[in-house]
């Protein structure tokens, strides 16, 4: 294994929800990329939850952590500003340990079962906040994985929000662009 210990914090899609611990894009980015990968992901966590566990994350003396959420948090009904200033006291935490972070950017909601059913309001909220984190990325000179990007239809489970195996391919292949500059 290469000298990088990347932590993955997030919720279910950090997690890999339903997925075959063999497909789960953090295990296949282990193997792609050689690196140590470690998965705390939670299904249907917030940033907060993230937040309050982050100390245990920590623990683990990651080299960096790549931290991915925001979406349950918008369901809940949190506004961006709270989302993005949770990722920021995980950035600022981070830095003071002398860990790298990078930002995920989450993948999008596709309204799949229920068209035009309040679920398209979701959808745009996640394409907003998608928008919002990109520029907070660049405002603070963080690096970021748009994970988002190449997701098509055919990636998700019916749920429209949760990728299917071919879509953990494509979350390592996003990823893999942003890491390998670190290994």
């Amino acid at each position: 294994m290469n000298l990088i210990k990347l932590a993955c914090i997030g919720d279910s899609i950090t997690f890999g929800y339903e997925i075959p611990e063999e497909n789960k894009w953090t295990k296949l980015l282990q193997e792609k990329l050689k690196i140590e990968v470690l998965n705390f992901g939670i299904n249907g966590d917030t940033t907060n939850g993230m937040l309050s566990r982050f100390n245990k994350v920590l623990e683990e003396h990651p080299t960096h952590i790549l931290i991915t959420g925001g979406t349950n948090d918008l369901w809940y009904g949190l506004k961006d500003e709270q989302i993005v200033a949770n990722i920021n006291a995980m950035v600022r935490h981070a830095k003071h340990e002398n860990i790298e972070s990078i930002i995920g950017i989450p993948i999008p909601f596709l309204n799949l079962n229920e068209p035009n059913l309040i679920d398209e309001d979701y959808a745009e909220c996640v394409r907003s906040f998608q928008a919002r984190l990109i520029k907070f990325c660049i405002l603070k000179e963080l690096p970021y994985i748009d994970f988002s990007k190449g997701m098509r239809e055919q990636h998700f489970m019916n749920d429209g929000l949760h990728p299917n195996i071919f879509g953990q391919e494509i979350m390592v292949n996003n990823a893999e662009k942003v890491l390998k500059n670190y290994v």
